[in-house]
């Protein structure tokens, strides 16, 4: 959809404003604009009940289903990472087929993985997370299918968290413990 000859939206993205985001992140390729800090703090409610708030201070609420032992009243850990990479994943195909000016009808990305529970709960020993995940993408676009193939393809390799998931990345952990204080009984 073209607005004026300097308005260009393709796709719900507006190039004004990619344009400038662009500008922004080259300007500041040191700074927090160009590499930023993404932050969740989760907090444990009950049983296998979670919030987290996220660094734009929404928040998501995590538990899991009953047959596993919690209440299903939010979204298992499991489904937040495969939202995760599914969400990037349209995100980085919408900004590069729309950057090629070809409209999309809809895109659909269906993530999904089984994850070892056995040895999850100490079951035995292995890997408890994903073995494996796939990724099905369908999608609807004014271009053929080869262009859209390619440009997705090429795309790909731009997507954060399917990076981050693929590579080794470290993590370190600090425990901070702070032991209860017992309640002083009078004798």
């Amino acid at each position: 959809m073209i607005n004026s000859t300097n308005d260009i939206t393709v796709n719900g993205l507006d190039f004004n404003r990619m344009r400038e985001v662009l500008d922004s992140i080259k300007a500041d390729s040191q700074g927090d604009i160009a590499n930023p800090r993404f932050q969740t703090t989760v907090v444990w409610d009950s049983g296998y009940h979670s919030t987290a708030c996220v660094t734009d201070g929404q928040s998501i609420i995590s538990d899991e289903p009953k047959r596993y032992g919690g209440e299903e009243v939010g979204v298992t850990p499991e489904d937040l990472l495969l939202a995760a990479v599914g969400s990037c994943l349209v995100n980085t195909y919408i900004a590069a087929l729309s950057a090629a000016r070809i409209n999309v009808g809809f895109l659909r990305i269906n993530v999904s993985g089984r994850v070892n529970f056995l040895t999850a709960f100490g079951l035995e020993a292995g890997a408890p997370g994903y073995e494996a995940i796939k990724i099905a993408v369908d999608i609807q676009t004014d271009a053929p299918t080869e262009k859209v193939t390619e440009l997705m393809e090429k795309a790909f390799p731009a997507a954060p968290i399917p990076d981050t998931i693929m590579r080794p990345v470290p993590i370190k952990v600090e425990i901070a413990h702070h032991l209860e204080e017992k309640a002083m009984h009078p004798s």
